[in-house]
C-alpha cells in the first residue's frame, strides 16, 4: 500500500519512556558515500551489457581506477591520458569523439549482514546526462526514468542486495544537442565531454524499517524586535516493513528537546511537523540570528533527529540551519532590493562557476568562499545549481555569504542548447514541464536548510513559460516558503509574478570608471544589476606562464584570445585598445602583467563604489564573474590558480564597511557606511600629489555617518599646477586616530569621454581616455622591506614591514609569498595587496596562508614596486 499523506505532531510534556525488552539496542542506520574503488571504461571497449558487467567475475584491462564524483574527461586526466591540458590550446585538441557513446562507471561494496530489519537506498545526487543502472545482474532503473542533471535519485534496493560483495555498474549516457544539461555558456573553452559522468555523489543508505528524508528547519523570524523566532520542523518518513510498525520520531537542537509516537502502515509515506504551536520548545527567545558578512555574526544551530523502534534506531539525520529572514521590496524607482533580518542589505556579489571539468576539491571551493569574505562581498550569483557537493553552501553559511542560485542562460540559446530561440526559457512541454520542475525542486529541498541560500531565480535571461511558473511558484512555497523567487536575471514582465524590477543591460567588455557614476540607461549605478562588470581582468605574471607557451608569451597573439572568453568575448579586441589609451604601450610581458592589474584594480574598484555611493537607488550589484573554470584572462577577481589579481584588491578597497570614495562621475568625496549602526568620531584626509610626488592640496574633515549610508562629505575644488596623471589619497581614522580606510586613486586631468552613441548590450566605448603615461616619470623612491613569518597551529602568519624611506611615492607594492622552488603560496590572504606608501610613510601588512599548501620549510617574500630603486 502506498500512501502521502500529513499529519502534526503534538509534543507531549514528559513523554512516556517506552521499555522494551531487547537488551541491546541497535543502530541501523548508516549512511555509506560510495566514493572508492571505482573503474571507468567507455562503452566501445566492452561488449557485455550491464547484467554480466554487475556481476563480480565480470573483467576488463581497459578500465581507468578512480573516484566518484569524477567526469568521463577528469577521470582521464587523473588517469595521465591527457596531461597539461590548460597549456596554450591543448584543451582543444582532446579528441571529442569517444565522448558521444556511454561510459561505464562500476564499483563493488560488501555486506557483512543482510538482516530482513535493514532497508537499503542507493541516491544518485547528481549524474549527466542519463543511465541505466544495474546492481548484482539486474536493472534496477533504465535510461526512460534516469534523465537530467540536476535530478537526484533515490532507488529502493534492499531486496537485490547480497551478504558479501555486491557490484554496481552505471551506462551514463552523454547529452545530445538539445539536452538542456549543465554548460559554460560563452565564459571558457566547453569540456570535450560536456561533462559526462557522475559529477555529484553516489551514497548508499542503510535503515530500519521506517526511513526517514527531506527533513526540513522552517524559522520565522520576529524582524519588529529580533528576539523572538519560531521554528517549524518536518521531515519525510517511509515505512519498508510489510506490516504497520510503531516508532517515535526524537530530536534535539541544543537544549530543545521534541518527540512523537506515531503509527505507519506498511509502504505508507507520510510528512510529519513539529510546530511551534504544539511543540512549545520552538518558540525561540532571543535566538541567535544568521547575518550576511558585515552585518553581524552568521550564527548556525544543530539538530539531530532520529526514528527509533523498540529502542532500535531505525533512521538518523543531522542538519546545520540559521535562523533568518528574508524579504524583498520595490524602492521609490521601481527597483527591487532585498531585506534580510528586516534590514535592507545592497546586494555585493560576483558570479560563481565551478571547475570546467567538475572537479574542484573541498579544500579549493572553502579557499574560494573565504576569498569571497575578505574581499567584502556579501553574496555570490550562481548560474546553474553548481556544486560537486553542498561544500560550497556549507561554505557560504559559516562566512555570512548569500547566494543567488537558478538555471543558466545555456537553456535561453540556440547556439548553446541546440534548441531553437523562443520567447521563454526553452522549457517547452507539459512533459518537460515537471521533469524540470521536479528537478528543480530536488535542489530546492537538497538546498533548503541552508540560511545562505536567500533567492530562487528561475531563468538568465528570460522567463519561464507561465504554466512552469505557476507551477514552480506553487511548489516552492509548499517546500519552502522561506525566500523570495525571482522570475529573471533581466527585466522582464511575467504574466504570473509581474515585472523582475532587476535588470541585465551589461557591460561586459571594459568601460572607464566614470561608465559607472554617469549612465543611467543601462549599465550604471542605479537598480540591481545581476551581471555586469568591466571585461577581462588579466592574471598575475605566473598565472599568465602556465597557461600560455613561452614561445607565445610575447607579444600577445591567438593563444591569449584562445584563454578569453567565446562569441562577443573570444579576444583582447575591446580591452586593449583602452588600456594602451590609458597606459601605453608594454616594453614585454613583465610590465604588461603589472600594469593589467593596476587597470583590474581601479575599474573593478570604481564599479562597486559607484553603487555604494548610490545605495539609496542602487540596490545591488553582481560582478560578472568572481572566478574562472579554465584558466583565463576573463571576468575574475581571482585567477584559477588562486592567485588574486588586482581586481581581488580593488574590489576589497571598494567594499570596505566603511570607506571614503572619490565619486568619478562629479569628481567630489564620499563616505559609506555598509553597518546597521551610525558611526561618529571619523575624521577624513584628503590628499592630492603631482606625478613628482610634489603635495598640492590638502584637507581633513572631522564627521560622523547614519547606519547604512553613503552621502557627501566634500566638494573638491580645483586645483591648479595638476600634472597630466597625479594622485589623490583618500584616509579615514577612527577616534583614536587608528586608519580603518584607505583609498588610492592615480587620475589625470585629460578626461575619460564615453562615446554614448555607439554603445552595444556588452560595451560602451570611449571618444578618448584618461592619461596614465604619467606613471612612466615617476621618480624612483627607495622602500625598506622587513618580512617575517611564524607558524601558528595550521596557519604560518607573515608580516611585512614597509618603509618608504625618500620624499617620493612608492606606487603599486605587489607582494608575492613563494616556497623554495620560487612558485607562489596559493590560497594567500593578504590584508592588502597593490600598497601605495606616501614620501615617508610606514605600514605593516600582514597575511597568512595554510602550512599544508607548501611542502619545504622555506617561505620568501617577494616584492615589486612600480617605481622602487633598484
Amino acid at each position: 500500500m502506498n500512501r502521502i499523506s500529513e499529519i502534526l505532531l503534538i509534543a507531549i510534556a514528559g513523554a512516556l519512556t517506552i521499555i522494551s525488552c531487547t537488551e541491546d539496542p541497535q543502530d541501523l542506520s548508516e549512511d555509506l558515500i560510495l566514493e572508492e574503488n571505482w573503474q571507468v571504461f567507455s562503452s566501445a571497449d566492452v561488449s557485455d551489457d550491464g547484467s554480466i558487467i554487475s556481476e563480480p567475475d565480470f573483467m576488463t584491462d581497459r578500465w581507468y581506477n578512480t573516484t566518484v564524483p569524477n567526469t568521463v574527461l577528469s577521470v582521464l586526466v587523473q588517469n595521465g591520458v591527457y596531461e597539461n591540458i590548460f597549456m596554450g590550446d591543448n584543451f582543444d585538441k582532446i579528441p571529442k569523439e569517444q565522448f558521444e557513446i556511454p561510459w561505464w562507471y562500476r564499483t563493488s561494496f560488501n555486506l557483512d549482514t543482510k538482516d530482513s530489519k535493514e532497508n537499503y537506498q542507493l541516491i544518485f545526487e547528481g549524474l549527466n546526462y542519463k543511465a541505466n543502472i544495474w546492481l548484482n545482474g539486474n536493472l534496477i532503473a533504465g535510461s526512460k526514468d534516469v534523465e537530467g542533471c540536476f535530478r537526484i535519485f533515490n532507488f529502493q534496493i534492499t531486496d537485490h542486495l547480497r551478504k558479501g560483495e555486491n557490484v554496481l555498474a552505471v551506462e551514463v549516457i552523454p547529452p545530445v544537442r538539445g539536452d538542456l544539461t549543465i554548460g559554460f555558456v560563452d565564459w571558457n573553452p566547453w569540456p570535450p565531454d560536456n561533462n559526462l559522468g557522475l559529477w555529484r555523489p553516489v551514497k548508499l543508505l542503510k535503515s530500519g524499517p521506517v526511513s526517514m528524508k527531506h527533513v526540513f528547519v522552517k524559522p520565522d523570524l520576529n524582524t519588529e524586535t529580533l528576539e523572538e523566532a519560531t521554528l517549524t520542523i518536518t521531515a519525510e518518513l517511509t515505512n519498508h516493513a510489510s506490516s504497520e510498525v510503531e516508532c517515535t520520531v526524537r530530536g534535539n537542537i541544543e537544549d530543545i528537546s521534541f518527540s512523537q509516537d506515531i503509527s505507519l502502515e506498511s509502504g505508507e509515506t507520510r510528512k510529519v511537523i513539529f510546530s511551534p504551536e504544539n511543540t512549545p520548545g520552538l518558540n525561540i527567545k532571543n535566538p541567535r540570528i544568521w547575518w550576511p558578512n558585515h552585518l553581524g555574526d552568521p550564527e548556525m544551530y544543530s539538530m539531530d533527529m532520529n526514528i527509533s523502534i523498540d529502542q532500535n534506531t531505525s533512521d538518523h539525520a543531522s542538519v546545520r540551519f540559521g535562523i533568518r529572514d528574508v524579504k524583498d521590496y520595490i524602492n521609490e524607482n521601481g527597483h527591487r532590493g532585498y531585506k534580510i533580518n528586516g534590514k535592507k542589505v545592497q546586494i555585493m556579489g560576483a558570479g560563481w562557476v565551478d571547475d570546467v571539468l567538475l572537479a574542484d576539491p573541498d579544500e579549493k571551493v572553502e579557499a574560494q568562499l573565504n576569498y569571497v569574505k575578505q574581499m567584502n562581498l556579501n553574496t555570490i550569483r550562481l548560474e546553474g545549481f553548481w556544486g560537486r557537493n553542498q561544500k560550497i553552501y556549507e561554505m557560504a553559511d559559516e562566512n555570512g555569504i548569500l547566494v543567488m542560485i537558478g538555471w543558466s542562460c545555456q537553456w535561453e540559446w540556440e547556439g548553446y542548447c541546440g534548441r531553437k530561440e523562443e520567447e521563454f526559457l526553452m522549457i517547452n512541454t507539459p512533459e518537460e514541464f515537471t521533469a524540470h520542475a521536479r528537478a528543480y525542486m530536488d535542489q530546492v529541498k537538497w538546498l533548503r536548510n541552508h540560511p545562505s541560500v536567500f533567492l530562487w531565480v528561475y531563468g538568465s535571461d528570460k522567463l519561464l513559460r507561465p504554466e512552469l511558473e505557476t507551477l514552480l511558484n506553487k511548489s516552492i512555497l509548499e517546500e519552502d516558503g522561506t525566500r523570495p523567487i525571482l522570475g529573471s536575471c533581466k527585466y522582464q514582465e511575467s504574466d504570473v509574478t509581474g515585472p523582475t524590477a532587476v535588470k541585465m543591460l551589461g557591460p561586459y567588455h571594459y568601460v572607464t570608471p566614470n561608465y559607472w557614476y554617469l549612465d543611467t540607461e543601462n549599465g550604471g549605478a542605479y537598480g540591481f544589476n545581476t551581471e555586469t562588470g568591466p571585461g577581462l581582468q588579466p592574471p598575475v605574471l605566473e598565472s599568465i606562464k602556465k597557461m600560455i607557451p613561452e614561445k607565445d608569451l610575447w607579444p600577445m597573439n591567438e593563444i591569449w584570445d584562445y584563454h578569453t572568453g567565446r562569441n562577443e568575448f573570444a579576444s583582447f579586441e575591446l580591452w586593449i585598445n583602452p588600456f594602451k589609451g590609458r597606459y601605453g604601450e608594454s616594453a614585454d610581458v613583465e610590465e604588461f602583467a603589472l600594469k593589467a592589474q593596476m587597470s583590474n584594480y581601479e575599474a573593478v574598484r570604481a564599479m562597486f563604489e559607484a553603487f555604494v555611493v548610490n545605495k539609496h537607488n542602487a540596490t545591488g550589484v553582481i560582478q560578472w564573474m568572481l572566478n574562472s573554470a579554465f584558466p583565463n584572462m576573463l571576468w575574475q577577481l581571482y585567477d584559477w590558480y588562486l592567485n588574486p589579481t588586482g581586481a581581488y584588491f580593488g574590489t576589497k578597497t571598494a567594499l570596505q564597511p566603511l570607506n571614503i570614495i572619490y565619486n568619478y562621475g562629479d569628481k567630489d568625496i564620499y563616505l559609506s557606511n555598509v553597518y546597521n549602526h551610525q558611526v561618529e568620531g571619523l575624521t577624513a584626509e584628503i590628499r592630492v600629489f603631482d606625478i613628482n610626488s610634489k603635495e598640492l592640496f590638502s584637507k581633513t574633515l572631522n564627521m560622523g555617518i547614519q547606519a547604512n549610508a553613503s552621502e557627501k562629505i566634500f566638494d573638491m575644488p580645483v586645483l591648479q599646477g595638476l600634472t597630466t596623471t597625479y594622485f589623490l589619497d583618500l584616509r579615514l581614522k577612527n577616534q583614536e586616530g587608528k586608519n580603518i580606510g584607505r583609498n588610492f586613486y592615480w587620475l589625470s586631468n585629460k578626461e575619460d569621454v564615453l562615446d554614448w552613441e555607439n554603445t552595444q548590450w556588452h560595451v560602451t566605448p570611449n571618444k578618448s581616455y584618461a592619461d596614465m603615461t604619467g606613471i612612466y616619470k615617476m621618480p624612483k623612491a627607495m622602500v625598506e622591506v622587513i618580512f617575517s613569518s611564524a607558524e601558528l597551529g595550521d596557519r604560518v602568519e607573515v608580516s611585512v614591514s614597509l618603509k618608504n624611506i625618500s620624499d617620493k611615492i612608492a606606487f603599486f607594492n605587489e607582494l608575492t609569498l613563494k616556497d623554495n622552488s620560487g612558485s607562489a603560496i596559493l590560497p594567500v590572504y593578504w590584508e592588502d595587496n597593490y600598497v601605495t606608501l606616501l614620501p615617508g610613510e610606514e605600514r605593516e601588512i600582514m597575511g597568512y596562508v595554510n602550512r599544508k599548501d607548501y611542502k619545504d620549510d622555506t617561505i620568501s617574500l617577494a616584492s615589486i614596486f612600480w617605481n622602487m630603486e633598484k
